[in-house]
């Protein structure tokens, strides 16, 4: 489905039992949500109701132009937007790899729309910038 959000079309993969409990999947470089598509029916199994979401430059309909579109604080927002247009509240939030950094921040700025977080690949900022400084 398209998902209008911030100016943008979101393109959003949904599945699973209408009153499950809401998952965002935010996928990673170079992927789009297709990357999901394996995992799904098993998180469907579980009763989970996913919503994948193609992030801003991967969807045709969300590719602004300059480097300051994408700053990470652009994708949470985004995804928080496209969480209110589906009319959720708060959500599960699974990340691989550059979508993981996202909802590592989204957990960060925005805890209220997080129930849980799975960060796939991709450590807690504080801890990736002490390994950096110190490793």
């Amino acid at each position: 489905m398209r998902v209008e959000a911030r100016g943008f079309t979101f393109e959003v993969t949904e599945g699973g039992p209408e009153d499950g409990e809401p998952t965002l999947l935010l996928h990673g470089f170079p992927q789009n949500s297709v990357e999901w598509e394996r995992v799904a029916p098993i998180l469907h199994a579980g009763g989970l109701r996913t919503y994948a979401m193609d992030l801003r430059g991967y969807t045709p309909g969300a590719r602004p132009h300059g480097v300051e579109a994408y700053r990470i604080e652009e994708y949470v927002e985004d995804a928080c937007a496209v969480l209110d247009r589906l009319g959720v509240k708060d959500a599960h939030i699974v990340g691989h790899d550059c979508g993981a950094v996202v909802a590592w921040w989204m957990a960060i700025d925005r805890p209220e729309r997080v129930r849980t977080l799975t960060a796939v690949s991709v450590p807690h900022p504080a801890a990736f910038a002490h390994a950096l400084r110190a490793d």
